[in-house]
C-alpha cells in the first residue's frame, strides 16, 4: 500500500490501461499556411501530472465516475474503502474524448484558447498555440445548480443563436436527472435548459435542432440500478446492456425549456449521432451510426485489441429514425405525470416501468440510410440542425471486409439521398483517425465542397501523417509526414480559421 494525501493505492511494478478509450491525451495541433504552403505542427501532453500520478503509484485513484472505460485502477479493496470520496470536483483527470474552437467564453481581443472534453463532467481549457493547460473545471462551477456527474463529450454549438448546449447526469436513488443546459457570451455562467428524468444509460452525444434538443437513451443502463456506479470505477463493469428494452427518444423543447416528448424505437446502441433536422410536417429525423448491441465497447478492451479481435470488428448502420408529429405527441405527453429533477418515488417507479415494450409511447421508425458500416461521422459544419446530403466517415475496404481481425482502413463518403457509398480513399497499410470537414470559405458554396483533414498512421513505414483529401472528390490533396507516431485514436478535433 502507498499513502498519499488522497488516499491509499496499491503498489504493484506494472500498471497498464485495459482500454483504447483510457490512454492519455496527446493534444495535436495544425497551423496550415496557404500562402507560404508550409504546416507548423506541434503536439502536447495535456496531463503531465495526472501520468507521474500514475507512474509514483502504480494505479489509479478515480475520485469522479465515468473516469476509466475498462482499467483496473490497481487499488485493494481497503484502498477503496480509504481513498477520497467521490466528488465533480477536477483534479487531475485527463480531458481529451473532444476538442472544440467554439467555447462562448473568448471575448474579442482575447487570447485564444481550445477546450477539450470528457465524460467526467469536466473541462480543461488549453492555449490554442502552444498547448498549455491554463484552467480545468466543472460544469457545476459555472452554475451549482447544474449538478451531475457525467457530461457529453460532444457539446453542441448553435452558431445562430451562440449556445453551447450540453447536459449533466444527477444520479439519484429515485432516478436520474439529465439537465440540460446552455453557456453563451450573454450568459456565461450557463442557465438550464430542461432535464428528463429516467433510467441510468451511458450517453456519449445527443442532438439539437433549431426548436428541439433530443436525448437518445440506448438500453445500456446501469447495473444494480445504478448502484453499481457509485463504486465501480469502469463504465463497463457499470452498465449492461437489455437486449429486451427500447431505444428511448427524449425531446426538450428549447422554447418552453421542458420535455414534451418520448419515442421508441428498437434496441441499438452508438456512440455518434449524426445531425438532426426539422421538416414543415412537424417531424424531427435524427441519423445515428447504430451498433446492434453493446458489444464494440469489449471489442475495444486492449487484451482483445492485442491479441486480434477473434471476429470480425462489430460494425454500424447509419440509420434515419423519424419522429412524427411532435406537436400532437406533445400534446398527450402533458398529460402523463412528470417526475421532478430528483424525482417521486411514485413518477419514478412510473417512468421506470415505462420503459418496457409494452409503454404508451409512439414508434419512431427508421431507415438505413448507407450501404456500408461507418464510424466517426463528421459533416459540413454548416448544414448542422440542417436537412443534408453528405456525411463522411472511417470505413473498411472491401479487402478488409472480408477479412477477420481486421480494423478500419479507410476514409469514405456516403450520399443519403441515394443511400450509397459515393466516394473512398485508402492507402494500403494505412490507418485514418476522423475527418475534419473543413468548408470552402465562400458563402454561396455546394455542400461537398472544402476539404477533409485526417490524421493517418502508416503502419508500413511506421510513420504517421497529416492527409488532406477534396471532399468532392476523395482525391488525396497533401500527404504531411510528421516527426513523431501519433497513435490511433477514437478521439475527436475541430478546424478554426484565423480571424473566424
Amino acid at each position: 500500500m502507498v499513502g498519499t494525501e488522497e488516499g491509499y493505492e496499491s503498489a504493484t511494478a506494472t500498471f497498464s490501461m485495459g482500454h483504447w478509450f483510457d490512454g492519455l491525451p496527446l493534444v495535436n495541433r495544425f497551423a496550415i499556411d496557404g500562402a507560404s504552403n508550409k504546416i507548423n505542427y506541434r503536439s502536447k501532453l495535456t496531463c503531465k501530472k495526472y501520468e507521474e500520478k500514475i507512474r509514483d503509484n502504480h494505479g489509479i485513484v478515480t475520485k469522479h465516475p465515468f473516469s476509466l472505460f475498462k482499467t483496473h485502477p490497481n487499488q485493494t479493496p481497503l484502498a477503496k474503502i480509504m481513498g477520497t470520496k467521490r466528488t465533480t470536483k477536477p483534479g487531475l483527470e485527463p480531458c481529451s474524448a473532444n476538442i472544440s474552437v467554439n467555447y462562448p467564453f473568448n471575448k474579442p481581443g482575447e487570447k485564444p484558447k481550445i477546450y477539450c472534453q470528457n465524460h467526467a463532467s469536466q473541462v480543461v481549457e488549453l492555449d490554442a498555440y502552444d498547448l498549455t493547460p491554463t484552467r480545468l473545471f466543472s460544469w457545476d462551477e459555472l452554475d451549482p445548480t447544474i449538478k451531475g456527474d457525467h457530461a457529453s463529450p460532444h457539446s453542441h454549438f448553435d452558431e445562430t443563436t451562440g449556445e453551447l448546449i450540453n447536459f449533466t447526469m444527477e444520479y439519484h436513488t429515485a432516478g436520474t436527472a439529465y439537465n440540460f443546459f446552455s453557456v453563451s457570451l450573454n450568459n456565461p455562467n450557463g442557465q438550464l435548459i430542461g432535464s428528463v428524468t429516467a433510467k441510468m444509460s451511458y450517453v456519449h452525444s445527443f442532438c439539437v435542432t433549431p426548436k428541439f434538443i433530443i436525448l437518445v437513451l440506448f438500453p445500456y443502463y446501469g447495473k444494480g440500478s445504478g448502484f453499481n456506479f457509485t463504486w465501480s470505477d469502469n463504465i463497463l463493469d457499470s452498465f449492461e446492456f437489455d437486449q429486451n428494452e427500447p431505444t428511448l427518444f427524449h425531446v426538450i423543447s428549447r422554447q418552453k425549456k421542458q420535455h414534451v416528448a418520448t419515442y421508441k424505437s428498437d434496441p441499438c446502441f452508438a456512440f455518434h449521432q449524426i445531425n438532426a433536422f426539422e421538416d414543415d410536417n412537424d417531424n424531427l429525423y435524427l441519423d445515428i451510426a447504430c451498433y446492434d448491441n453493446s458489444d464494440i465497447l469489449n471489442d475495444f478492451e486492449l487484451e482483445n485489441l492485442r491479441k486480434g479481435l477473434s471476429k470480425r470488428l462489430h460494425m454500424t448502420e447509419v440509420r434515419r429514425f423519424i419522429l412524427r408529429n411532435i406537436q400532437q405527441e406533445s400534446t398527450k405527453f402533458a398529460t402523463i405525470p412528470q417526475p421532478s429533477r430528483r424525482g417521486s418515488l411514485l413518477t419514478s417507479l412510473f417512468w421506470s416501468r415505462s420503459t418496457n415494450q409494452d409503454s404508451p409511447w409512439p414508434i419512431a421508425d427508421y431507415v438505413r440510410c448507407a450501404d456500408s458500416t461507418l464510424e466517426l461521422p463528421r459533416i459540413n459544419p454548416r448544414f448542422q440542425r440542417l436537412r443534408y446530403r453528405y456525411v463522411y466517415g472511417i470505413g473498411l475496404s472491401a479487402k478488409a471486409a472480408g477479412q477477420e481481425n481486421q480494423i478500419w482502413d479507410s476514409l469514405i463518403k456516403c450520399d443519403l439521398d441515394v443511400k450509397e457509398v459515393v466516394a473512398m480513399w485508402g492507402s494500403d497499410n494505412c490507418y485514418p483517425s476522423e475527418a475534419v470537414f473543413v468548408p470552402h470559405p465562400g458563402k454561396d458554396c455546394e455542400e461537398d465542397e472544402g476539404v477533409l483533414l485526417s490524421i493517418v498512421f502508416d503502419g508500413g513505414n511506421n510513420k504517421s501523417f497529416l492527409l488532406v483529401l477534396d471532399a468532392r472528390t476523395m482525391s488525396e490533396l497533401v500527404r504531411a509526414y510528421l516527426p513523431q507516431v501519433v497513435p490511433l485514436s477514437f478521439g475527436h478535433g475541430a478546424f478554426k480559421r484565423i480571424g473566424d
